[in-house]
Parts: C-alpha cells; structure tokens; sequence
C-alpha cells in the first residue's frame, strides 16, 4: 500500500503537468473580442491540444513573453492541428512565446510524430469582403512545429495562379527564432533512393523507407530472362500501359540490382509493350524493346509512375502551406532579424507585393532554404545568410515574380543550386555563392541519383528557367557577383532558358573549377562581359531545366 499511493501521486501530478490548458488559454483571450487591448498570457508551459483552435481578436497586443506552448507528445497519421487563430484580423500584435512540438526527422530512428502531421501555431486568414492589416509578430520562438508557426493569408481564389481576391496587408515579421519548423517533406527522390540502393543506408532507414514508399506503385516477382524482350509479371492489376510520353508518370526504374547486364539498375525505361502477362521496355521513347542480356536474379521489382516514387516532396496525405512562416496574398510584408531553419522548405512568400527580406539568417533547410514563390510583385531580398545545409535549392524565385532586387547577400550550401523561373524585371547583384550544388555529390547520402540517367544530379549553381514552353522572360541582371563553385558543380554552372529578353551578364567572378554559362540561342539583346573565370556557351537549352 506505501509503494501505491507514491505511484498514484506520481500519475496525478503527470495528470496535471500534461492537463490541456486550451480553456485556460481562451479565458484569457476572450476579454479581447469585445473591446480589444493588451492580454498577457503569464511565463509558464502550457499543453495545448489543438483540437478546437483558440480565437484571436482585432485591436489586440498578446504578450507572451515567457510562456511556453507545448504540443501534443503523440500525433498520427495525418493530424491536423491549429492552436490559435483569427479572420480578418486587424491591428493584431503578437509578442513572445514559444511552441514546442515533434517535427519528424528522417535522420532519427524513433519519432513521435509521423512524417503527415501538420501542426500550426498562428493562422491568421481574410474572407471575400473582409480585412487582414497591420499585423505584427515579433521576438516569437519554435522548436519542432510541423507546419507555419505563423500564417497569414490573404483570399486567393483556387485554381487561378496569382489571382489575389482580397489582400491581406501590412504584415511584418521581427526577430524571430524558428527552429526546425515548417511542414515536414521528404525531399525529392529520398525513399526512392534508399529502396533502389538499400546496402548504403541501415537497415532500419530501409524499412521505414518501405512504410512511406508508395508500395502501391511496385511490381514485384519479375521474370526476365536472357535473349527474351519480356519482363513478365501479372499485368492485370493496376496495369501498366505503353508510354506516350517522357513524363515521369510515364515511365519505371528497377528497385533492385540483380538484372540482366544491359539494364541500368536506377535507371528510367519506357513501356513500349504490354500485355495481361508482361511488358516490354526500350531507352527510348517509342525505341525498339530491348533483349536482355542475361537473367534477373530472384525477387526483381519495379515501380512505375516516377511522379509519385521520386518527384513526390510531401509524404502521403501531408497538409496545406510550407515553410515556418507562411505569408501568402499579401501586401506590405517585412521580415526582419529572423533565424530560421526547417525539415521542409524554411519559409514560404506567395502571391504577395511589396516585400522586404532583409538582415535574417536561414540555418538550414531539408529542402528549399530562400523561396520567393509564385507571383510575387516588388520584392528586396538584402543583407541575408542563407545556409541550404545539403538541402533542396538555396534559393527559389518561382512563376512569374516581378521587380525582384536580390542583392549583398550569401547562399551557401545549397542542394539543387538558384532557381529563377520566368521572371520580369529581375537584379541579381553583389551576393556571394557558395557551393550550392550539393545534391550532385556521388555520396549516397549527401548527393542525388537521377532516374532519368541512374547517375548523380547535375545541377547548375545558378539556371533561368520557363514554366510555360514559348513564353519568355528578362529583363534579367546578374551583377558582381561572387560563385565559389563545388567540387561536384558541372561545367555548365549557369543556364538561361529559351526566350530571355535583355539580359545582362557582367562582372561575375567564379572559381575553384572551369565554369560555363550557357545561354540559349534564342535569347535577345544579350550583354556578357568580364565575368573572370567563366566563358559564354551558346547552345540550346531546355526551357524547364533543373526542374527535378
């Protein structure tokens, strides 16, 4: 009986540590719908469960200083949680704080977390009519959320790309610290790569690679036989049709190693035959199917579908948004003084006007470190370090962005290099780059190994691409620049898409290895000049190169 009641005692003060302080929370806050002011939520944890979101209120300061939210220990396949927010918020300031979840980390054996969980602390969204401004956050902290700790969002309509119904506006984020947040995402071709080559990875990281792998996509138990032109299987279930086209959907790779001698084990084939009982593969679209020379071993297997096995970023039923913060459809957007890293994309800017980045640090990131996404309009990126840690692209400016200055700023080991994708009125001037070309390494675990060759990556440090096949770009300025290139950096270390308008290439210095920069031969009204350690190559060039 002595030893039982110590045991009660310690459950019932476990009880109370881990009791839900969601009610607790909103009592506080309630006072604030009616006439707004200053709440101070007291120093102190606070366990909060997310399943009913606590309200926010306009002409309202929250003073959080000191106080610690913590997440669920335990969150499933596919949780959703937001833990506070607000409509058509105006005059909304928040201060302080710090929220503390379980992110999944691929490089731990055990997590709380699955890799699907989308957690978010802050989400802050506008309806059609209504009004989001003059919101500010400042000196806000995290650790492990898996999802944006702060969201701010105006309304965007669905399926129109750019088309902004209602703006949020003047959004400005100062002298935050958030860590190891944003949405959880695999990177590209990451489990694939581990199953295709499993002896490079533990055994445990292949197991959990077959958990989260589209296996729906996989045909196992194949026959393939010397001299023979089949790879035979039961075609009937899901079955797999002649390729029409060289998209990755289109086309499978073998997952194991065991195969006849000209077949390149990681590498794309094309279906060019197909039957109940078999199929035929060629390496050419539409090519002759190939006779095997020699037999695969037992247990041969393939997956199909390439966009869902290797393209695919997000794990299976991941929520919406990316990055620790996450601002989209807004007007006036600052962000200032911030740290940042993330187990995804780091930080997430969209269909927004008039931004200000400048003066934060990006400590690393598993997959896009800066990302300046679509449709973005008068934009200065300044004074920032921007560290990619062998992530995806150090830095991203997607579909379309207009007005874009980049300038005195360093990106540093980055994965897939500078994506710049369609854009108009873009300065690229006085950054230093370096090695950012990471994911071409050979090194199993560091580097990339493409489908479409079964070889490491060849990413370019820097590359102007199109999204829409005819449509053009410029004017495009890149300017005193610095690109200390990687040892694993191609020749061809900066691209220009077709149908480049005014561009302006000078006064770049690269180093460390012989560099190119191509330039497509359609591209107009070109200057290129002085850029020390690199010479100009005009050849083609395919309009959305570096994609994947």
């Amino acid at each position: 009986m002595k030893a039982f009641i110590p045991l009660l005692l310690c459950l019932w003060i476990i009880g109370v540590i881990r009791a839900d302080d969601t009610a607790k929370i909103a009592t506080l806050l309630a006072p604030a719908a009616q006439a707004g002011g200053i709440v101070t939520i007291p120093p102190g944890d606070y366990h909060l469960d997310g399943v009913v979101p606590i309200t926010l209120s306009s002409n309202t300061t929250v003073s959080a200083y000191g106080a610690r939210f913590h997440l669920p220990e335990k969150l499933g396949d596919k949780s959703r949680i937001i833990l506070f927010q607000g409509t058509d918020l105006v005059h909304f300031t928040w201060l302080g704080g710090e929220f503390i979840g379980h992110v999944f980390d691929p490089a731990q054996k055990e997590n709380a977390w699955e890799p699907s969980v989308n957690t978010k602390a802050i989400e802050i969204t506008t309806t059609e009519g209504g009004a989001t401004h003059d919101i500010l956050f400042r000196d806000v902290k995290s650790n492990g959320v898996a999802g944006a700790v702060i969201g701010v969002h105006g309304l965007t309509q669905k399926g129109r790309d750019g088309q902004v119904i209602t703006h949020a506006e003047r959004v400005a984020v100062e002298s935050c610290t958030l860590l190891r947040s944003g949405k959880f995402m695999w990177d590209y071709g990451y489990l694939w790569q581990i199953l295709t080559w499993p002896d490079a990875y533990e055994a445990w990281e292949v197991e959990r690679a077959k958990q989260y792998f589209r296996m729906d996509m996989v045909h196992d138990n194949l026959v393939m036989e010397d001299g023979d032109d089949r790879v035979r299987f039961d075609n009937r279930i899901k079955p797999l049709v002649v390729s029409l086209t060289d998209e990755p959907r289109e086309v499978i790779t073998f997952l194991t190693t065991d195969l006849p001698k000209n077949i390149l084990h990681g590498r794309q084939y094309f279906i060019v035959g197909t039957n109940e009982k078999y199929i035929k593969i060629s390496d050419q679209l539409g090519g002759p199917p190939l006779k095997f020379d020699g037999n695969a071993g037992p247990a041969t297997s393939l997956c199909y579908n390439l966009s869902a096995c290797y393209s695919a970023w997000a794990p299976t039923g991941a929520g919406p948004g990316k990055g620790a913060f996450d601002i989209t459809g807004t007007k006036d957007v600052r962000v200032t003084g911030c740290q940042l890293s993330a187990l995804g994309d780091t930080m997430h800017i969209q269909g927004c006007r008039n931004i200000v980045f400048a003066n934060n640090q990006i400590l690393g990131s598993r997959m896009g470190a800066f990302f300046l996404a679509e449709f973005c309009q008068n934009a200065t990126i300044t004074g920032n370090l921007i560290d990619g840690t062998n992530g995806s692209r150090v830095m991203s400016v997607e579909k379309s962005c207009t007005d874009v200055t980049i300038t005195g700023n360093t990106f540093r080991n980055g994965g897939r290099g500078s994506w710049i994708n369609q854009p108009k009125n873009f300065i690229l001037q006085g950054n230093v780059f370096v090695n950012n070309t990471t994911k071409n390494e050979p090194d199993m675990r560091r580097g990339r190994i493409a489908f479409q060759t079964g070889k490491p990556v060849a990413f370019p440090e820097l590359y102007f691409t199109l999204y829409e096949e005819g449509a053009s770009y410029g004017p495009v300025i890149v300017k005193d620049n610095v690109f200390a290139l990687g040892d694993s950096a191609p020749e061809d270390a900066v691209t220009f898409a077709p149908n480049g308008r005014d561009i302006q290439m000078t006064g770049n210095v690269f180093q460390n290895r012989t560099a190119h920069i191509v330039v497509d031969p359609s591209c107009e009204n070109l200057i290129f000049r002085e850029n020390q350690g690199a010479e100009v190559k005009n050849a083609p060039v395919g309009f959305n190169h570096g994609r994947r």
